[in-house]
């Protein structure tokens, strides 16, 4: 009978030798030491500060292996970060998923989403078909190449700066009105998502972020978040307002020079996400530059129920007809 348990630091060698899992993919799958995790696990779900992982067994065998974090800070909406079978593991994987759905569920959570590269159509069938899970939007990742830096001037452009929480409420308003509207409420944020944790000192993600502004008018209008889990391979996840493209060029340019002052070595992945209104810009960008297609993935979301704010007008009963109106009058000199 398999059975399904939280993950522990040993159970990274046996992933390694059953699943055929490399170092480089466990290192940033939710391995923490001991102390760490057995405290972050029985956290309420709003304090959690670290990625969780569960692994399904049978006879002491481990068949498959799944991690769950926080999307982006929100409390109540959930990223699956990885996922790994056995062959013709379907069952196990809808286990697995239906497990974590169920528990986080449980604890507040409403909203799911896993990104799946558009190769792995196993994944794809076990999350659409058997998890129902709904394709939302496109993922596309860019190496930028080290030939786009050596090319140009290494002063940093103007109009950039360190971003601070102060204008989290600035830099979620032109995150959400640059969405798709008929994909705004999967992926719409609150200002609480551009805002550090409270443990981010002891996270296994780090995290830093620029915004491109005009002091003159005191508006934002480009937001760079850049993330990395081993000060090696960093990942930039982006919003520049519409008609404000142009300056994608120089975001780089200034990303870079940043990067290249904390490390000697360092590699930039670019993610474009198609529920952006002016994604096919920043995408033709890196092809026309020569930058290297990593991966083209599907966003997959699952969610339980919309919130509705206090101040909505359905969120409680209300009398539509409070008089008789000649729809619902009847004859009462006829007999029934």
């Amino acid at each position: 009978m398999t059975q399904i348990r939280s993950s522990v630091f040993y159970d990274c060698s046996k992933l390694r030798n059953i699943l055929g899992v490399d170092g480089f993919e466990l290192e940033k799958s939710g391995f923490a030491p001991k102390i760490v995790s057995f405290v972050n696990y029985f956290l309420p779900l709003r304090a959690k500060f670290l990625s969780e992982s569960y692994v399904a067994y049978e006879n002491n065998k481990i068949q498959g292996f799944i991690t769950l974090e926080k999307d982006e800070k929100n409390r109540k909406r959930l990223k699956i970060t990885k996922i790994f079978l056995e062959e013709n593991a379907f069952d196990i994987g809808k286990l697995l998923v239906q497990y974590v759905v169920s528990r986080y569920c449980a604890m507040g959570a409403v909203s799911y989403k896993v990104v799946v590269e558009d190769l792995r159509t196993d994944l794809l069938t076990l999350f659409i078909n058997g998890c129902n899970f709904r394709n939302t939007a496109k993922e596309y990742l860019y190496k930028l190449e080290s030939s786009f830096i050596s090319e140009r001037d290494t002063s940093s452009p103007e109009g950039f700066r360190f971003y601070r929480n102060t204008k989290s409420a600035d830099v979620c308003k032109l995150y959400n009105s640059n969405i798709n509207s008929c994909q705004r409420l999967s992926f719409l944020r609150n200002k609480e998502q551009f805002e550090p944790d409270f443990a981010c000192g002891i996270s296994d993600r780090i995290s830093f972020s620029y915004v491109l502004e005009d002091e003159q008018k005191d508006k934002i209008y480009g937001y760079f978040n850049i993330s990395t889990y081993n000060n090696h391979d960093y990942i930039l996840d982006f919003v520049l307002d519409n008609s404000f493209e142009v300056y994608f060029e120089d975001a780089l340019l200034f990303i870079s020079n940043c990067l290249s002052k904390r490390v000697k070595k360092w590699n930039l992945y670019i993610k474009i996400k198609s529920y952006f209104v002016n994604y096919k810009v920043f995408k033709e960008f890196c092809e026309s530059k020569g930058f290297e297609l990593m991966k083209s993935s599907c966003i997959l979301t699952k969610d339980y129920l919309k919130e509705i704010k206090e101040n909505s007008l359905i969120n409680s009963a209300k009398i539509i007809f409070n008089d008789i109106t000649p729809a619902f009058k009847t004859k009462t000199n006829q007999p029934f």
